[in-house]
Order: C-alpha cells, then sequence, then structure tokens
C-alpha cells in the first residue's frame, strides 16, 4: 500500500481473503502497510477502550473509534522508531482498571472480553501500547509546556470565573486555586501538540 492511508466507510467495502478465496474479515482502514479490519473495530467498541462522548450515536462511537485506531497506529509506528519503553504491570492494571469501571459490572467486562473474543493478556497488551504512546506523548511534549502567571491569572478572571457563576458555584481566591487553573491549561496546551503532532503524522502518511 505504501505511505497511505485508505479509510474504507462503510464498513466492509473491501474483504481480507485466503490464498483459496475464503473471507476471513473486512478491512475498516489501512494505514500505511498496516490494515485495520472490522473485526478489531468491533473488539475495540464491545470493550469500550475509549471514552464514549455524551450524544454520539452507536455509528458516531463505532467512526470515533476507528479514528482512533488509525491515530494511535500511526503514533505508535512513531514512537517505535525512538523505542517505546516498558510500562509497569500495576500500570497496565491501573489503565485496565479504569476501562472496568465503564461497564455496569465486572461481569458485565468479562463477558465483553469473551464476546469479543481477547483474552485478559491480549487485551493487557492493547492498553499497554496505548500507555507507551502515552509516555512518548509525555517525554516528548510536556518539557516543552509552560504555563506563566500571566496566562493563568487572564484565564482565571476569565473564562474560569465566568463559567463557576453561570454554574452557580463560588469563585475562590486565585491563590487557592492557581495549580488547579495551571494544570488545566497545562492539559489543553499538551492536547493540542498531541493533536498537531497526529495531523503531520496524517499529512505524511496521505
Amino acid at each position: 500500500m505504501g505511505n497511505r492511508i485508505l479509510l474504507l466507510l462503510p464498513f466492509g467495502l473491501l474483504l481480507l481473503t485466503t490464498v483459496q478465496g475464503a473471507i476471513v474479515d473486512r478491512i475498516a482502514a489501512v494505514v500505511q502497510s498496516d490494515v485495520i479490519t472490522v473485526s478489531e473495530v468491533d473488539q475495540m467498541v464491545a470493550m469500550r477502550i475509549l471514552p464514549r462522548r455524551a450524544g454520539r450515536s452507536d455509528d458516531d462511537y463505532r467512526h470515533d473509534v476507528l479514528d482512533e485506531l488509525v491515530s494511535q497506529t500511526l503514533r505508535y509506528k512513531d514512537v517505535e522508531r525512538f523505542g517505546s519503553e516498558d510500562i509497569p504491570r500495576d500500570s497496565i492494571e491501573a489503565r485496565v482498571g479504569q476501562i472496568v469501571k465503564r461497564f455496569p459490572t465486572e461481569a458485565a467486562f468479562t463477558a465483553a472480553l469473551s464476546a469479543s473474543q481477547l483474552t485478559l493478556d491480549e487485551f493487557r497488551t492493547i492498553v499497554k501500547r496505548q500507555l507507551q504512546v502515552e509516555a512518548y506523548i509525555q517525554e516528548r511534549f510536556s518539557p516543552m509546556i509552560f504555563i506563566p502567571n500571566e496566562d493563568i491569572e487572564t484565564f482565571y478572571k476569565g473564562t474560569w470565573s465566568a463559567q463557576r457563576r453561570d454554574r452557580g458555584l463560588p469563585i475562590p481566591a486565585l491563590g487557592d486555586v492557581r495549580e488547579e487553573i495551571r494544570t488545566l491549561l497545562k492539559s489543553t496546551q499538551l492536547q493540542q501538540e498531541i493533536d498537531k503532532w497526529t495531523t503531520q503524522l496524517r499529512a505524511r502518511a496521505n
């Protein structure tokens, strides 16, 4: 396929076949030389690997998952170029625990795992890959982000206080919430850097 991303929607416009011609799976996307199948999308939807935003329909959520799988594939390829770091077992278990909480019960999570034909170890591997990308992001982008006190004060006097007033909440003194606001602004800037990086990866792959 070369350096290309091929998105195929609605799902199943192309098929993966064996040499004998038997259908193995449907292709949802091709990212450079990697194929993302509809079954993989189904698995990630069933396992709620991506938090579902309010108001998103089932089809919307499937497209969100596919888009994230494409982005994650490109990010991981970039991470591998520099060497992905190992992730402690307890960090993996903590993330798995967060995902389990997206289900009504732990039994519902286990049932979804079984229906998706994934073992718990295979699911841990998927989570580990996510965490490796996140670790790379923290190492590469976080040190570049600096939030000056002036930006904190501007945000506090404007957007932050206005949102509190609209919700009928008290407005604490700036000194009491300075670090909370710094963390919020840093998180926003970090997401902007991630989006910019992902856009560049997609542009190079297209």
